[in-house]
């Protein structure tokens, strides 16, 4: 099957969780045997045209500088359109370098499938977390086009007059509605997030669950980590880009409350500009490593070293990849925003924790210091597997294959009535 990826943004430019979810689908897809391309916009940090990244082609197409950035300008629908041509099947990943509105060229070519990794669909800042004093709408006022909430929020960003950016919102807030009734499949990580979905937009009955897996393949021969028995400091993991929404600093605030010399933690990931000066200040006296980007390996070096992965994002979070990732490597994970990965593991060797809220940390923390054995009941709940990319690379094979069909006996009909 020849199969196109079409993604914002692509490694080594940039390995956020849905650019990780696509280079690890389309490698699985391709050990498969079939003809995987990865279609990319840029931020401007990497060349555009055709390169390959772990042997996989991808063609990044740059945005013309004065196209709109919240929809995908008749420039750019021309572009994307030529770049993934003669294939059987269309994955739109996501889209915000391009903007909204590529699904319905894209379906003239092939059947599209459309995956929702956030709420970008209806929201331009991806995670419905609003700033500037501003709230998010509900459902009913979507329903009405009332976009005075999101005029609100994005404003300070988009630039321009209050009537000016409404439209610009509306604008795009249809091309989105364009795009999902073009796309043949719509694809969502999780449960949890297709119930906040369609309490916002109607996906018209297209939307099917495709969680992505554990992203990375780890080697196993790398010690799997054993249970703290109150030795030593307590040794917390934080993985992932370390940022003021994924909890980090709050993370940070929990720890530093605590007596010296009774937690460690070890942070791997990039860091937001200037934020991990901010976390080695907060931490004073707390012993603290903030480490860069990871492979598998070190990740699971790191694991090894640690008793708990501690994940306290803010954001309403659709799958949380560092869930799967640190239990597959054998450690408990306390969580905020969780409930996409509790849909998953349950309460057992999970725990979720309130988001943005330190001093329930710090509780927390203060508590299994104190009992050490609640931890050793977390690992005894670890799953002894996850499903991995590979696994979900045959999963959309199964939503792939009957579109491909259908076109496929859909011609041939045509060719007939000829």
């Amino acid at each position: 099957m020849r199969i196109v990826m079409v993604t914002a943004l692509f490694p080594p430019e940039f390995s956020g969780g849905t650019e990780r979810v696509t280079l690890a689908h389309a490698r699985a897809l391709a050990s498969l045997g079939h003809d995987v391309r990865i279609v990319s916009g840029t931020a401007g940090d990497a060349p555009v045209g055709a390169s390959l990244v772990e042997g996989l082609p991808v063609h990044r197409i740059e945005r013309p500088h004065d196209a709109n950035p919240l929809v995908a300008d008749e420039i750019l629908r021309a572009r994307v359109a030529d770049a993934v041509r003669n294939v059987d099947v269309i994955h739109v990943q996501h889209n915000w370098t391009f903007g909204a509105g590529l699904v319905p060229e894209l379906s003239q070519l092939a059947p599209v499938v459309l995956s929702l990794h956030d709420f970008s669909v209806v929201c331009p800042r991806f995670f419905r977390v609003p700033h500037h004093g501003a709230t998010c709408p509900d459902g009913d006022a979507f329903a009405d086009d009332d976009l005075e909430d999101c005029v609100q929020c994005v404003a300070p960003d988009l630039g321009g007059n209050r009537e000016s950016v409404q439209a610009r919102l509306f604008d795009r807030l249809e091309a989105w509605r364009a795009d999902l009734n073009a796309a043949s499949r719509i694809l969502v990580p999780s449960r949890t997030h297709l119930v906040r979905l369609v309490d916002l937009i109607d996906l018209d009955g297209k939307a099917r669950i495709a969680r992505p897996g554990v992203c990375h393949t780890f080697s196993g021969e790398v010690p799997r980590p054993k249970p703290w028995d109150g030795t030593g400091p307590l040794k917390i993991l934080h993985l992932g880009r370390r940022s003021l929404a994924k909890g980090t600093l709050d993370l940070v605030r929990a720890v530093a409350a605590l007596p010296e010399g009774t937690v460690e933690l070890l942070c791997l990931g990039g860091a937001e500009p200037g934020l991990d000066r901010r976390l080695t200040a907060i931490a004073g006296k707390t012993a603290i490593r903030l480490e860069g980007a990871y492979d598998a390996l070190d990740l699971e070096q790191a694991a090894s070293a640690c008793h708990l992965a501690a994940l306290p994002s803010r954001l309403p979070e659709s799958y949380a990849l560092a869930v799967d990732e640190a239990l597959a490597l054998g450690l408990p994970v306390w969580a905020s925003s969780a409930d996409a990965a509790r849909e998953r593991f349950g309460d057992g060797s999970l725990r979720v924790l309130p988001a943005q809220d330190p001093s329930v940390w710090t509780q927390a923390l203060h508590e299994l210091l104190e009992h050490p054995d609640e931890l050793l009941d977390a690992f005894e709940s670890l799953p002894d597997s996850l499903p991995t990319a590979n696994d979900a690379a045959l999963e959309l094979l199964q939503f792939y294959e009957p579109l491909v069909t259908r076109t496929d006996l859909d011609a041939g009909t045509s060719k007939r009535a000829g």
